[in-house]
């Protein structure tokens, strides 16, 4: 599955205060609380189609030291040691440091005019044969403070895919428990240096327009940058609010709910100023089928997608976006 973006569709504003919020207190506190949430939630999915997490005081902390270290890793020169080490160019396994312009290309005729580190989950005790070995920088204090977000992030995400199931009469933890191995859910930590193209670069992007691959992904940005589409197909700012996270909907939401929710189109476009953001991609676990659940398809229809696995839809995804950038740079 994927939408075909308009490469040129305008700007139309600034969401600022008009973004649906949904407060962490309620999204956190007691199931009374939780239902409240689950019904603004609904509300936000069904008009806009992504919304924002509030009153998040207790991650700053945690925030600022991992910001501090993006600071620090990605204003290493390419050629430090540091960065070549766990450089992930050509490597099956991208977990690890991804240069400039290596990004797949989510839709034709552009390139990605950022760098990243991708981890995945923590590795559990004993045999775990599903973890991805990470590459990890050679910086002190890196590791421990991706993982304090990470922890974060998930506890949040967790508790807004319960939220979610809520909003739309499933079983509580009908999301969260087919969410709840990470296997296949990433961390990036995203770096888009300043700049200003040129009328002649219609090529470079930030990242192009396109939908995640996996159910929600919970994102925040240190400045403007982000892109959202909403449920009319028109194009907005999303905030840059440390104290605001953005939560946008995948493609397997979509499909779960045979596409009464769309998947969040998104886009970052290049821009004068120098940006960092971290998002985490929650996947659906490697034993899951998803198929349209019976409520979202009419008595008499079939449902308008068929049954497929994460995996399988993330590199049918990654193949088509890879192709993209191969005809463009020819590597």
């Amino acid at each position: 599955m994927s939408r075909n973006f308009q490469r040129q569709e305008p700007i139309r504003g600034s969401l600022g205060e008009s973004l649906p919020g949904i407060d962490a207190d309620l999204l956190m506190g007691s199931r009374s609380d939780r239902t409240r949430a689950a019904e603004q939630i609904r509300q936000a999915c069904l008009d806009t189609g992504f919304f924002c997490i509030d009153n998040l005081l207790s991650r700053a902390d945690a925030h600022r030291k991992l910001l501090a270290q993006m600071r620090h890793f990605f204003g290493l020169p390419d050629t430090d040691a540091c960065k070549q080490a766990i450089d992930v160019t050509g490597k099956t396994n991208t977990y690890g440091w991804m240069p400039m312009f290596q990004e797949p290309a989510y839709q034709p005729g552009t390139i990605a005019h950022l760098e990243s580190f991708d981890c995945g989950r923590p590795q559990r005790s004993g045999r775990d044969p599903n973890w991805t070995p990470i590459s990890w920088p050679a910086m002190p204090g890196f590791q421990g403070a991706v993982r304090a977000v990470w922890e974060d992030l998930t506890t949040i995400g967790m508790a807004t895919l319960m939220a979610l199931a809520e909003a739309f009469e499933l079983e509580t933890n009908f999301f969260a428990e087919r969410c709840n191995t990470q296997d296949l859910s990433t961390m990036r930590l995203l770096h888009y240096p300043a700049h200003t193209p040129s009328a002649a670069e219609t090529a470079n992007v930030g990242i192009a327009a396109h939908t995640d691959f996996e159910c929600i992904t919970l994102i925040s940005q240190s400045a403007p940058g982000l892109e959202l589409m909403d449920s009319h197909g028109d194009w907005y700012d999303a905030p840059a609010d440390d104290a605001r996270l953005v939560v946008i909907l995948g493609d397997m939401f979509e499909r779960w709910t045979n596409g009464a929710c769309r998947a969040t189109g998104h886009r970052v476009r290049t821009r004068g100023w120098q940006r960092y953001s971290i998002v985490l991609f929650f996947g659906v676990n490697d034993d899951v089928t998803v198929v349209p659940q019976d409520q979202f398809v009419a008595a008499g229809e079939a449902a308008k997608y068929a049954a497929i696995t994460q995996r399988e839809h993330s590199e049918a995804r990654l193949r088509e976006a890879g192709k993209n950038r191969e005809a463009l740079v020819g590597n």
